[in-house]
């Protein structure tokens, strides 16, 4: 129950935080006006979440239930361990992304505070327990995954709502999506060199062949199964139906696309809970 709870707070931060960055991210690289009033949700939520989180890190360590709060092990984790710290970066990050988003060009401004947010979950996994340079190493990586998932969440999520919600625009949703083809190819590549980076940090070449078998090892080959299954239908979306919207066979194209990234953003929603669950375990347990 409260490594349930743990995963569940992980899994709902990282939502958050992802989308706190990303979707100000991708706004900017299209061109776009966005929504400050969703963000300013979000870094609510963030500041929210993460309380909820060092509750369930403190029932976690205790194996008390997290509805009956166990207040001293909190204190504990807040002025005993890197949680402190990690928390103090995050909060501010997150009140000087409210504060950004008061200005005239507050949405372009607020992605630098909300990077910095997004980049304290790396301090909260395996890539903060790694020490000295391999530990610096592991953290970059860590960095440069969250920002590249993050930049894809964000993405998906604002295609997601055009097909879903498209009239008439087609050549404006066509547009995004050819204009995302650049921006995507840097984010897959960044994804591809940051993760192997961190699976050699955490498991090393050595010992790899003993996740096979393991709970850790099984959980992460369901999350690079799953990222396989998105690079394929990012490569349908840009290759085949995008194609077809810029020639004006609308009707056709966007049903496919509706349900090429409806399953391509559930795909991302599962390897987010999966690296919440990951980030729990033990690799050579």
């Amino acid at each position: 129950m409260t490594e349930g709870a743990l995963i569940g707070a992980r899994f709902a931060l990282m939502i958050d935080l992802a989308l706190l960055m990303g979707l100000p991210l991708f706004w900017w690289a299209m061109g776009m006006a966005g929504r400050k009033s969703l963000l300013v949700i979000l870094a609510l939520g963030g500041m929210a979440l993460s309380a909820l989180w060092l509750l369930a890190s403190a029932a976690a360590m205790t194996g008390t239930p997290i509805s009956s709060p166990d207040w001293a092990s909190a204190q504990i984790l807040l002025t005993m361990t890197p949680i402190g710290p990690v928390l103090a970066v995050r909060s501010g990050a997150l009140l000087l992304t409210l504060a950004c988003l008061l200005l005239p060009q507050g949405l372009r401004v607020a992605l630098i505070p909300a990077a910095v947010a997004a980049a304290t979950l790396a301090w909260t996994g395996h890539a903060g327990a790694t020490e000295d340079m391999a530990g610096t190493l592991h953290r970059a990586a860590d960095v440069a995954h969250i920002w590249a998932a993050a930049g894809w969440i964000g993405a998906l999520a604002v295609l997601l709502h055009a097909v879903v919600t498209l009239r008439h625009d087609v050549q404006r949703v066509a547009a995004m999506l050819g204009g995302f083809a650049l921006m995507g190819t840097l984010i897959v590549a960044t994804l591809i060199i940051s993760g192997a980076i961190n699976l050699v940090t955490i498991v090393g070449l050595a010992d790899a062949p003993a996740l096979v078998g393991s709970r850790y090892g099984m959980l992460l080959g369901a999350k690079l199964a799953l990222f396989a299954l998105m690079l394929g239908l990012a490569a349908v979306n840009r290759w085949r139906l995008t194609p077809l919207l810029e020639r004006g066979e609308a009707q056709r194209a966007i049903a496919h696309l509706r349900l090429s990234l409806a399953i391509e953003t559930s795909a991302a929603i599962a390897i987010i809970g999966l690296v919440a669950w990951l980030g729990t375990l033990d690799p050579m347990a």
